[in-house]
């Protein structure tokens, strides 16, 4: 508001005056429901000008389908009193309903700003009509309808023809509004919209969807199907038969999601109302205020990244002998917690949520002052670790079935999500019987410590959880190579993971699992096509917010030349627009970043690149506090990119419209694949690119950051994680394991690994991965043979499957191919199995022990990429091997050499299999989400409108 109250103000009152020279009238939409207050502030400031008394053409829109419209109204009539003013009232009964029924489902609010039905719409514009005619001493209405009942009731109401005027849009409504000014002598002034045909599209959109709607006067008047009597029916009859105004095609925010789970709490801080009640709360928790985390040791302080000489609260870290002794309680414990029932450790997770939401404002406070997190950031924060708690607890049951839990899990989460991702973690691995030692970020303990409280509030035993405090050296190493650790869930950068990676191999049972959910190089493409301002504010959103520290944020953005100087320009605009500051004031857009590290790297970086010149536009820094203010440079594209910048830096580079799939290529051979975004109006763009980009998570026409767990399951493939994706439906499968019969090691001759990487076939090349009926062709040549390989891999739905979500988006999952495939068998029969299953999931696979040839000759030769070699592999060999998946379910001293081997590569880490039967193993999974509204309206929404 102190930012952009008096850049408003001074624009509108420019406007108002040459609307006044000119003798033109002046109207204001006042739209959106989260902008209103600031809308009214601005009016309000702008009619209290004294070079504007005496003149009547400045007006205001206000729409009926608002609850709030009357109060408005009244408000509107007041301060024309109040400041000696005559001014015009526009009475529509609003254009974007759509988008406000969206928001309120994203931000999980506790009710829509407007009405779900336009039954009560109509009634409320009539209300709203008779309120405005007896307000004419100071309010000029102007009633803009195509609705002839709706006319009908106004002439009805209106003693004083000349005192009000009719408003429609060019084209429509002239017949009902000729007829009325012949017949009443009433007035009707035309709307048009003049401009250029770029910026018009997009009303253009707008106003055919709406009037195609299906309650829309409009559309019923010229639809043979609807009886006159019908058109022309009574709102207020209509409402009264309908019962609750509550429209029952469109559940509540909280419903959203359906019988799945309730959607979390979500706190609207543009409401003064809720402001206020969030701010009095959470200064109970400013400093002097403390937290305290861990037992035992001295204790370390935890200060504010923001203001360093401010304390938050104090951690005693874990020594490396407390690591033995929690794992000790935690495999004394795990029995007897797997024994109980999945239900009732379902509803202590869901007892947590409800703890987290009820302890919400408290959380607020700590990822602002431990984390450096902004309001809107620690709403975020809360409200994903409740969706991870009820989430997890609603699939529990389904993958209880003939398997077991594998044991003491390790979950060792990051700073920049302290409470979300620890949560996240934490919740999967508890509800399916294991037992969780949890290593948060040594940043970020007192969240975790507070969020621990909590699980244990909700009936977890300690034992159960235990949290360990410290830093990597002291507590994540050794926790890491504790041979009884089951499995690690991590969080972090792709060099640590593969630290893990290394030390499992080494110490662990060779079919340990490792989620690692690692970093990426991020791109943006916007082309020529995309709507400009939507394209800059999910730029600026996902290159900014939360300080860029977040490991799906922007960090390359492609613009087509075409538009960049029009891009570049808004987008150097809205970025000086951003404020710095402390995170706990609500005026801050942009807070601190999390460490002297941190701020040093990022800062050292920027100085380099400004030397280059390479700089686009900066902010000023702070001199006060860990602040990196956010920087946008040029580059000639991603090649450039050797390493993540984690902070609000942003690189922008240019293309050529023809040059898309050499930027796909460019992206795709960095290796990583967490997040990708991209602007375009063109739907067959859209198809290509998801087609070929290698990113976990797309995103279309919105910003590319906050994945809503269950709607946009999140996780990347190759340098960015191993999947499976967090909030997803195969993530609790993970932390199950079915059972694995160790067979014995073959017998042969070893095969050269020169032979390996020559017989090694190309899935892409042949066509197979793109195929649909991939299937089918296998079933054709199977025969009947490997009948559980292939049923298990047909009863996967490759996708896309719709996931729920918030209106006007449609959110899908794909499941796509690993890459190549090196079965090992290592009997022939189970190398078959296995290339069966990587076959069917569209991957290339090499089979590779004695008897393979024979065993796979049902498959090789016709046309598919799979090749069969008589011999045994050497595991040294995989170090060098192109290989994307491994498959053995020989001896642990085998799978360990093998596990080691692979574990020693550079780059991604490769996946190790050693069930049989596994199908999800040889896959990725791809989640897409396109904002279905950007290109004027949802159409789904507006058809569902009664």
């Amino acid at each position: 508001k102190e930012t952009m109250l008096p850049v408003m103000a001074k624009r509108l009152f420019s406007l108002a005056l040459a609307a006044r020279h000119a003798r033109m009238g002046l109207n204001i939409d006042a739209e959106e429901a989260d902008r209103l207050d600031l809308s009214l502030d601005v009016i309000e400031k702008v009619l209290s000008e004294p070079e504007l008394a005496g003149w009547d053409g400045f007006g205001v829109v206000v729409q009926a389908y608002g609850p709030r419209a009357p109060f408005v109204i009244d408000w509107l009539h007041a301060l024309a009193k109040r400041r000696d003013r005559r001014i015009m009232v526009r009475l529509v009964k609003g254009a974007y309903w759509d988008t406000e029924i969206k928001r309120a489902q994203v931000l999980g609010l506790a009710g829509y700003p407007v009405f779900t039905r336009k039954p009560n719409t109509d009634v409320s514009y009539i209300a709203c009509a008779r309120k405005l005619l007896g307000m004419t001493d100071r309010i000029y209405p102007q009633f803009a309808t195509h609705n002839a009942h709706t006319v009908a009731a106004i002439l009805q109401m209106a003693d004083d023809r000349q005192a009000f005027e009719f408003q429609r849009l060019h084209g429509m409504g002239e017949a009902l509004h000729e007829a009325v000014r012949k017949a009443e002598g009433t007035r009707c002034r035309i709307y048009a919209p003049v401009g250029a045909h770029s910026d018009l599209l997009a009303y253009l959109v707008r106003r055919l969807l709406e009037n195609g709607a299906n309650s829309s006067f409009v559309h019923q008047i010229v639809d043979k199907h609807v009886a006159a009597e019908e058109i022309a029916r009574d709102p207020l009859d209509v409402v009264a038969a309908q019962g609750p105004a509550a429209n029952p095609a469109i559940p509540r925010p909280v419903g959203i999601f359906g019988a799945q789970r309730r959607n979390s709490k979500g706190w609207d801080i543009t409401d003064p109302v809720t402001l206020a009640e969030v701010t009095e709360e959470r200064a109970k928790f400013d400093a002097p205020h403390q937290w305290r985390a861990g037992a035992g040791s001295k204790p370390r302080a935890v200060v504010n990244p923001s203001r360093p000489t401010e304390i938050v609260g104090e951690v005693s870290e874990a020594s490396t002998a407390a690591v033995g002794k929690a794992v000790h309680a935690a495999v004394k414990a795990q029995p007897g917690w797997e024994k109980t029932p999945v239900a009732t450790r379902a509803a202590a997770l869901l007892r947590a949520a409800d703890l987290y939401e009820e302890h919400a404002v408290e959380f607020f406070a700590l990822c602002a002052r431990e984390a450096g997190k902004v309001l809107a950031d620690g709403v975020a924060e809360v409200r994903e670790a409740a969706d991870f708690l009820r989430y997890y607890a609603g699939q529990a049951a389904e993958v209880e079935r003939q398997t077991t839990a594998r044991g003491v899990i390790a979950c060792i989460s990051p700073w920049n999500f302290p409470l979300a991702i620890f949560t996240g973690q934490i919740a999967a691995a508890l509800v399916t019987g294991n037992t969780v030692v949890a290593k948060p970020a040594e940043q970020t303990p007192l969240i975790a410590a507070r969020a621990v409280e909590l699980l244990h509030e909700a009936g977890i035993p300690k034992d159960v959880l235990q949290l360990l405090p410290g830093d990597g050296p002291s507590v994540g190493g050794p926790l890491t190579a504790d041979p009884r650790v089951a499995g690690v869930c991590f969080t972090g950068s792709t060099d640590v993971a593969r630290l893990i990676e290394r030390q499992i191999a080494e110490t662990a049972d060779p079919d340990a699992m490792l989620i690692a959910e690692t970093g990426g190089l991020n791109a943006m493409i916007v082309d020529s096509t995309a709507l400009p301002e939507q394209a800059v504010r999910d730029i600026v959103a996902s290159a900014f917010q939360s300080a860029g520290q977040r490991c799906s944020a922007l960090r390359v953005l492609y613009v087509q030349k075409d538009v960049e100087a029009k891009v570049l320009e808004m987008l150097t605009g809205a970025m000086q627009a951003l404020r710095l500051g402390d995170p706990a004031l609500i005026s801050t857009d942009v807070g601190p970043v999390i460490d002297d590290e941190a701020r040093d790297n990022l800062t050292g970086y920027c100085a380099d690149m400004e030397k280059k010149g390479r700089l686009v536009a900066r902010l000023d820094t702070p001199s006060e506090g860990r602040f990196v203010a956010p920087h946008i440079f040029r580059v000639e594209g991603i090649g450039e990119m050797e390493r993540e910048m984690f902070g609000p830096i942003l690189h922008v580079a240019t293309f050529e419209a023809e040059e898309i799939d050499k930027i796909i290529s460019d992206i795709n051979a960095k290796g990583y694949g967490l997040t990708f975004g991209l602007h375009t109006r063109i739907e067959a763009r859209v198809q290509h690119i998801v087609d070929g980009i290698h990113a976990g998570n797309i995103y279309v026409n919105r910003n590319q950051i906050g994945a809503v767990v269950g709607s946009q399951p999140f996780g990347g493939e190759g340098l960015s994680g191993t999947g499976p994706k967090a909030g997803g439906p195969s993530y609790l499968r993970r932390f199950r394991k079915g059972e694995v019969t160790a067979l014995a090691p073959a017998d042969g001759d070893v095969v050269p690994a020169r032979m390996l990487a020559e017989h090694m076939p190309d899935a892409v090349r042949s066509g197979w991965s793109t195929r649909l009926d991939r299937i089918g062709v296998l079933r054709k040549h199977l025969r009947g043979k490997g009948a559980e390989a292939i049923a298990a891999a047909a009863a996967l739905d490759y996708g896309p499957v719709d996931l729920p979500g918030p209106t006007g988006e449609a959110n899908t999952l794909l499941l796509v191919p690993r890459g190549r495939t090196l079965c090992l068998g290592p009997d022939p029969e189970t190398a078959f199995a296995q290339a069966i299953q990587a076959l069917a999931a569209g991957n290339a696979v090499l089979a590779a022990t004695p008897g393979a040839r024979a065993a796979l000759s049902s498959l090789t030769g016709k046309g598919m990429p799979v090749e069969a070699i008589d011999g045994v592999v050497d595991p040294a060999d995989l170090t060098g091997l192109g290989v994307e998946v491994v498959a053995s379910s020989a001896d642990a001293d085998t799978l360990r050499a093998i596990r080691k081997a692979l574990a020693a590569r550079k780059g991604a880490i490769v996946r190790l299999v050693a069930a049989v039967i596994n199908p999800t193993a040889y896959v990725h999974e791809r989640a897409v989400c396109v904002d279905t509204t950007a290109a004027g309206g949802n159409a789904s929404l507006l058809a569902a409108a009664e």
